[in-house]
């Protein structure tokens, strides 16, 4: 249920540990992304990080290490499938592109991809929509929502008209980058289930 470009399918919290170099029970509230995970890895192994493309990610070794650092990210963007659909400015993020709505809650539903634990790896008590974990409610979803993340996390309240100026300043930014990303095959949809034969799922303790 992460597959939508809400707060509740993209923050997730990261936990460090290096015993002498990031110090115990530190925490730090600032944004970073996944993208931040190999430039901060070359970082701490001492190794220069590549000239010869671009790396999107940043080094965050110092939100690691200090409580109060900052993201060296001035905006944060989001993807949703092949496509670029939020930015995230300070506390405001604006969806670009609609983040759709809560799925229908029904507990009869069966992934047609068949998830057996082996064709794909999910558990086998999968959880039912109707065991939807997010806030249910809020703002009907459109193109161009723009939310408080530090008063409202949950998304809830779409605030693009009250803040206009804020709109479009950070849709500005939006844009150029997306000027930038290429153009990504669609993934290709399967006709039929593929099944992988063999293998087992095991869960180790």
């Amino acid at each position: 249920m992460k597959a939508r470009p809400r707060e509740g399918g993209l923050r997730v919290p990261m936990i460090a540990r290096g015993p002498g170099k990031i110090p115990a029970g530190l925490i730090n509230n600032s944004p970073a992304g996944s993208i931040d995970i190999f430039p901060t890895i070359l970082k701490a192994a001492g190794v220069d990080i590549p000239q010869d493309r671009i790396i999107d990610g940043r080094d965050i070794w110092s939100l690691l290490t200090e409580a109060q650092a900052k993201s060296p990210h001035s905006v944060l963007f989001g993807m949703q499938g092949t496509n670029l659909a939020t930015i995230r400015s300070g506390k405001w993020k604006l969806h670009v592109r609609s983040p759709g709505g809560v799925p229908k809650l029904v507990d009869n539903w069966v992934d047609p991809r068949g998830p057996d634990g082996v064709t794909l790896i999910a558990p086998y008590e999968q959880s039912q929509p109707k065991d939807y974990p997010g806030v249910i409610g809020g703002d009907k979803a459109k193109n161009i929502m723009l939310f408080d993340l530090e008063a409202d996390p949950a998304e809830q309240h779409d605030v693009s008209k009250k803040y206009p100026d804020v709109v479009k300043r950070i849709k500005a930014i939006y844009e150029k980058t997306l000027a930038e990303v290429p153009d990504f095959e669609q993934p290709k949809r399967f006709k039929q289930l593929r099944r992988l034969r063999g293998g087992e799922l095991k869960y180790d303790n």
